[in-house]
């Protein structure tokens, strides 16, 4: 029995691989996403508009698809002998890649996040949409705690994990430098950067945010939320709901932001920090992004048979090879080809490289998978997992 295929989840998904582009670019072409070199109208207008509306809005989203992943790949199998191994085996594949990615592509990699989170998801499996929905909010809150006050994870987690062990040391370059320098050069700046980047990263907020978004996600998809089948009513409190809980803590946020950014504030007269503003920023945004999600659904409910919505879909049936292009182009870009100096581009110029990357996979993503059936890194990672046990009863939704 094959499991049913929903349009929403690959609409969805095209929609997070997109946008998390415009959320990773900033780390794709230089070192921060806060700096601006030619501070101008435009230039500040695209700085805001990466905070303000898409920072920490598309990765949540994607997240809680990869939950809702997990239920349909544990649909009517999940008690079947050999279904963990073959889970585990799955995920260890998908653990691969992303090391493959953060060390010889680009360690801003969020797929060993994904491989090393999914573990825990195998106790949730038969947990009611109340349970995850408790569970991932707690997992989100130990996040949101990290992240304002660290010390909290410097005495826990850093001082059991890392502090007897590990020293980073200082960069062997500055990142500017091993972009121009030779592949070796690139290589050994991502293994230093990989040890914060992503090792220590680990436990201090990648993982816990991670798994909440997740958690949510597979309750989402056990309430029917997800494959758009829900009264229309939950999309709009979804929209609300985000909006009003979300909507002041993160403008609260950004003006912080705003108030610590010497370039920004000054060019926008406001040079004022303020108390908890990670806090709040952190908060807002991951309370929009259930915003995002609601009115991304009832745009697709609205538009479900319309042929612009296929490029879309194509592209979230993609998502992992078009997520992995988006590193190997920029790679090529500013190490291979060095058509453009690393760390050199504003917010304006980005969104221009956006767009055109935009058009590319919402162009070839259709054309492949018609020829293809299914994405190049698809194919491999359903090929070296290989195949799980029969599928008998349908999982339960809430």
């Amino acid at each position: 029995m094959r499991t049913e295929r929903f349009d929403s989840l690959d609409w969805l998904r095209g929609v997070a691989i997109l946008g998390m582009l415009v959320a990773n670019i900033p780390w794709h072409t230089g070192t921060s996403m806060s700096r601006i070199h030619d501070v101008d109208g435009l230039s500040v207008a695209a700085w805001l508009i990466q905070y303000a509306l898409v920072d920490q809005r598309f990765m949540p989203v994607f997240c809680m698809l990869f939950g809702a992943g997990v239920l349909l790949l544990a649909d009517g199998r999940a008690d079947a002998p050999g279904f963990r191994r073959f889970y585990l085996r799955r995920m260890a594949v998908l653990f691969v890649i992303g090391l493959a990615h953060a060390y010889l592509i680009w360690p801003g990699d969020i797929l060993l996040t994904y491989a090393l989170s999914a573990p825990v998801l195998l106790l949730f499996l038969r947990a009611p949409a109340p349970v995850l929905l408790a569970c991932g909010l707690a997992f989100k809150a130990v996040d949101l705690a990290f992240l304002q006050w660290p010390e909290l994870y410097a005495q826990t987690f850093r001082a059991w994990l890392f502090d007897g062990w590990l020293v980073i040391g200082d960069p062997p370059m500055s990142e500017a430098a091993a972009y121009a320098g030779s592949y070796a050069d690139l290589f050994n700046y991502n293994v230093w950067r990989n040890q914060f980047i992503q090792w220590t990263a680990m436990p201090y907020f990648r993982m816990w945010n991670a798994l909440g978004f997740m958690l949510i996600g597979m309750a989402l998809f056990r309430w029917g939320i997800l494959q758009a089948r829900a009264d229309a009513r939950i999309y709009r409190r979804l929209i609300m709901g985000g909006l009003v809980f979300g909507l002041p803590p993160l403008v609260y946020g950004l003006l912080g932001r705003i108030g610590e950014h010497e370039a920004v504030g000054a060019f926008l007269g406001w040079s004022h920090g303020l108390p908890l503003s990670t806090l709040a920023y952190m908060t807002g945004t991951a309370a929009t992004s259930m915003a995002l999600l609601g009115g991304l659904i009832l745009v697709f409910r609205g538009h479900e048979k319309a042929r612009w919505t296929a490029p879309v879909r194509a592209v979230g049936r993609m998502a992992l090879s078009n997520y992995i292009f988006h590193s190997v182009f920029f790679l090529a870009i500013f190490a291979g080809l060095e058509w453009v100096a690393y760390d050199t581009l504003d917010p304006d110029d980005r969104l221009v490289w956006v767009a055109g990357i935009w058009i590319v996979q919402l162009a070839a993503s259709p054309l492949w998978l018609r020829a293809f059936g299914q994405g190049p890194l698809e194919r491999a990672w359903r090929a070296l997992a290989g195949r799980g046990p029969r599928r008998g009863e349908r999982v339960a939704l809430a």
